[in-house]
């Protein structure tokens, strides 16, 4: 079969197409994701349809209302800049940019173009999960916007049905096997920080912010600052965490405790893994400390109100994911069906 010659405006970028239309002055393009000319050309016409629509409406001065750029850089000054996942949720947001294009009035974003975006990104190969987390960075800025009188009606945006998935926690062999192998290879910070992620649950962003004077060494408490939440919590201390902590406020006398981020620990955790056996093990991750301590807690028998306040999490809905790891109540409901 003879190739087809593009269209101008339509290019191949590895193995999909780039739509790009500009008109006056206003650029928007779009992927998609397979090499399918007859729909890159239909969704080019598409979206230049789109454009000259907006063109067609007043000039925004008159409207009144946020273009997409100007919502998603409100958002970063409010809200993302000292996030600690910040990077992530405007990269969510910027997604949303290339998608939709800066310029675009945000009232021109109805309900329907956010099923589009979202039937665009479950093609892209996104899971569930992850269109949320991008749902989630638009319908942001789109709240914002209402807020600030610069969009009279929000649009509606359906989150996709996720699955919880199965929480990967670390067997005490497994621990084992982690601590040896640091050991073995003289990685003795990281094998101290995956002791102290796994006995007070602290997120590792968490654990990189902690400085000496968050410490309560007389009564064996760490105050966490710093939190996903925006709510500082404390956390008890067990004796090799405390063990560990003393001995590293007593040489760094300043600044972060563990002054590393994640790369620093993932880059040894991924070869600690593929040398114990666990290469393939997609959800043995460094997060995984932090469900081995709370799995633990809750295995242990401790309440599920007070693991709740020791992990920070917002809602008991969080906890209550690992709450079928103790079935000690229905061990106990089993027994009246033994009753003859």
């Amino acid at each position: 079969m003879p190739k087809r010659n593009l269209p101008d405006g339509i290019r191949q970028r590895g193995n999909s197409y780039l739509i790009d239309v500009t008109i006056k002055g206003t650029r928007r393009t779009k992927t998609i994701p397979a090499l399918d000319l007859d729909r890159a050309i239909a969704e080019q016409a598409q979206l230049r349809a789109d454009m000259l629509r907006q063109v067609s409406v007043p000039a925004k001065e008159e409207r009144d209302t946020w273009t997409l750029r100007q919502a998603y850089d409100k958002c970063v000054e409010l809200y993302w800049s000292d996030a600690n996942s910040g990077v992530k949720l405007a990269r969510n947001a910027e997604i949303a940019l290339e998608h939709f294009g800066e310029a675009t009035p945000l009232d021109v974003i109805t309900d329907e173009k956010l099923d589009q975006y979202a039937a665009y990104l479950m093609a892209s190969g996104n899971s569930n999960a992850t269109i949320n987390r991008k749902l989630s960075a638009v319908s942001r800025m789109l709240t914002l916007a209402v807020k600030r009188g610069k969009l009279v009606r929000k649009p509606s945006v359906e989150r996709r049905k996720e699955f919880k998935g199965r929480i990967r926690f670390l067997s005490h062999m497994e621990e084992q096997q982690v601590l040896g192998t640091l050991a073995s290879w003289g990685k003795d910070e990281h094998a101290e920080a995956v002791c102290v992620l796994i006995d007070t649950g602290m997120r590792p962003s968490e654990l990189y912010a902690l400085v000496e004077r968050d410490l309560d060494f007389m009564n064996g408490i760490i105050h966490v600052w710093k939190t996903k939440n925006k709510e500082a919590r404390s956390i008890p201390m067990t004796q090799r965490v405390k063990e560990i902590l003393w001995r590293r406020s007593q040489v760094i006398m300043s600044g972060a405790l563990f002054p590393y981020d994640n790369f620093w620990m993932e880059h040894v955790w991924d070869r600690v893994k593929g040398h114990i056996g666990l290469g393939e093990d997609k959800e043995f991750i460094p997060y995984a400390l932090r469900h081995t301590c709370i799995s633990r807690l809750v295995q242990r028998g401790v309440p599920l109100k007070v693991v709740m306040e020791w992990a920070g999490h917002k809602n008991i809905q969080t906890t209550m994911r690992y709450a079928h790891l103790c079935p000690t109540n229905l061990m106990d409901a089993v027994k009246v069906l033994e009753i003859a």
